[in-house]
């Protein structure tokens, strides 16, 4: 019985919503079961070395510092 309205509260949630929540939770169930670490999510060096996308680099430095230009750290 718990089984059925679990499916029917998933079954509620907008499919955009629902598709992005199991993706989050499959991807979760991967690294807990050592499937992929989160090294490999995070850093894929044939795309960086061999495509030239070396944007997601740059941007997780550079985007904060363009958006808040203010120094969090006392100068």
């Amino acid at each position: 019985m718990a089984y059925q309205s679990l499916r029917l509260e998933y079954l509620q949630i907008p499919p955009v919503s629902r598709a992005y929540t199991t993706a989050c939770v499959l991807t979760t169930a991967a690294v807990q079961l050592e499937l992929i670490t989160p090294f490999q999510l995070y850093f894929n060096p044939e795309l960086i070395f061999k495509h030239f996308q070396a944007s997601p680099l740059d941007t997780s430095t550079s985007s904060w510092k363009t958006c808040f230009p203010i120094s969090l750290v006392g100068s």
